[in-house]
């Protein structure tokens, strides 16, 4: 059986890392640009000591027929390897593009397979294209211990490793993917809610660098004082469709689309990423 090949390119950020990191657990190829070559090699050099997976410089390794390309981001899709006549459209090859949802670019993705959109993802570091506003701007108030003044607005919250999963899983399928895929969160979330999360693990954070620990932190609720809000009843925000994500991934593995990092996680996950 032929060796799957994935060529990996774009505005990695965290993301980018992520999904090379649920890569490392299958068997493949994961082609990379040769400018992120050697970092990439070292930042997961324990992961590929056991990985049955290798990454590969694009330099050696061009797009061929039969290979899968995921673009992540806006930019920097081409390669000085790659063919000046064709670029990255080589017959044969599937084309994957993600961004992030944005009401600020039009983006034509005639010329891609497939363009996956991803909804209020909570990134593990705030990189463009992959941070979110509202989180920053969260974060932003709790460092310069300032009010913040929630909106109404409800997101779909999904960790970024849940995306990361998600686009592994479609990468490795058997069967095409369709031309458009939103992810997002199943349940929705008030601003205030998550800030009011993001607030108590800050905070503790603080207190544990500092080593200032109070009776206060140790009595805050140990679990999110954060409420799902049904579907029916989130009117300011419409769901994204899942439903081509749910059924692109039970044809793939027969799991479908089951997030499962807890927001509190995720949240975490965050905020580790902005201290650093």
């Amino acid at each position: 059986m032929e060796r799957v090949c994935v060529h990996i390119r774009g505005q990695l950020g965290s993301l980018g890392h992520s999904i090379i990191q649920r890569l490392l657990r299958g068997e493949l190829d994961i082609i990379v640009q040769d400018d992120n070559y050697k970092n990439l090699k070292q930042l997961f050099s324990t992961e590929l000591e056991f990985s049955k997976s290798k990454i590969l410089s694009s330099s050696i390794n061009p797009i061929t027929a039969g290979n899968r390309v995921l673009l992540l981001g806006f930019e920097n899709y081409c390669d000085s390897a790659d063919d000046p006549k064709i670029g990255i459209g080589v017959d044969g090859a599937e084309v994957i593009l993600v961004t992030p949802r944005t009401n600020s670019l039009e983006i034509d993705s005639t010329e891609v397979d497939c363009h996956i959109v991803i909804h209020d993802m909570m990134p593990s570091n705030s990189s463009y294209p992959w941070m979110n506003q509202t989180l920053d701007h969260m974060a932003e108030s709790l460092v310069e211990n300032m009010d913040y003044d929630a909106t109404e607005n409800l997101a779909w919250w999904v960790a970024e490793v849940d995306v990361a999963d998600a686009i592994s899983r479609l990468v490795l399928s058997n069967h095409p993917s369709p031309s458009k895929i939103d992810i997002a969160g199943r349940r929705s979330w008030s601003e205030e809610q998550v800030f009011d999360e993001l607030k108590i693990l800050y905070n503790r954070t603080v207190a544990g660098q500092s080593g200032d620990f109070t009776t206060e932190h140790l009595s805050t609720p140990s679990t999110p004082n954060i409420e799902m809000v049904p579907v029916g009843q989130s009117i300011q925000s419409e769901r994204p469709d899942l439903n081509r994500l749910h059924q692109s991934l039970v044809l793939a593995d027969g799991e479908g689309w089951r997030p499962m990092t807890p927001i509190r996680t995720a949240l975490m996950h965050f905020l580790i990423g902005k201290m650093n």
